[in-house]
């Protein structure tokens, strides 16, 4: 894999890794995409979603290390048990659609996530079991087929009235799981080979230390702040996956 990047390639990955591994720690999501989206262009967003999915399980692991005292439990057993059914299946119909709608999904899963928010902020909401139950079935589809489904189960998550350290602690356990079975999907399916893992592997090692940097940063910030980042990044992410997907 290094062979085939080059040596000035993989460094400028690597540190993109530590660089998207700090945004990861200081917001809780948006590491992941911005590192996917930078994969996208150098080896394929069919190949970058894999690679991916295995840098996302060490990065997911320190950062649910880091916060074990803060998740939410419960929370997280309830969104894995109604989700993880529908990663697999969404797991499967990824390896089966062209790059161009891979984009395309990516697009527009976070185009809704916007009218989401704005819903969820505007009215209040109150997550109870039964919501939390029915956004988990849906995240679970879309985590099967894009990197950062959190920026939709983030408004359910945060109804339930957890603060942002333990927003960032649950959805560290969710995800740590998320992407352990969809990293053996992919492995049954020959989506993911021992060069990519090898490369997502060192892409999650790396964005290790970044996770601890940015959890200083997350200690420091306002949840209004915390909430306008992660509205930014969900902009230029549309941007960037309807250039993948037109190009």
């Amino acid at each position: 894999m290094i062979g085939e990047l080059g040596w000035t390639l993989f460094a400028a990955i690597s540190v993109a890794a530590l660089l998207t591994g700090i945004l990861h720690g200081a917001t809780g999501m948006a590491g992941g995409i911005v590192m996917a989206s930078i994969l996208a262009h150098l080896i394929g967003i069919k190949a970058a979603v894999p690679v991916m999915t295995v840098a996302l399980i060490l990065s997911h692991l320190s950062r649910a290390l880091m916060y074990a005292r803060d998740t939410d439990w419960a929370v997280a057993a309830r969104v894995l048990c109604f989700g993880v059914p529908t990663i697999i299946a969404g797991a499967i119909v990824f390896g089966m659609i062209s790059p161009a709608t891979v984009a395309i999904v990516f697009a527009t899963f976070l185009v809704l996530s916007f009218p989401i928010k704005f819903w969820a902020r505007t009215h209040d909401v109150k997550t109870g079991p039964g919501l939390l139950a029915g956004a988990s079935m849906v995240w679970g589809m879309l985590a099967g087929n894009v990197i950062g489904p959190g920026f939709f189960l983030a408004p359910f998550l945060l109804g339930t009235g957890m603060s942002r350290m333990t927003f960032v602690g649950t959805l560290a356990a969710i995800t740590l799981v998320m992407n352990i079975i969809k990293s053996g999907v992919f492995l049954s399916t020959s989506l993911l080979d021992t060069e990519l893992a090898l490369l997502g592997a060192w892409i999650g090692l790396i964005s290790v230390p970044g996770n601890w940097i940015g959890r200083t940063i997350l200690k420091r910030i306002k949840d209004s702040d915390h909430r306008r980042a992660i509205d930014v990044m969900t902009v230029l992410m549309i941007i960037n996956f309807i250039y993948l997907a037109v190009k």
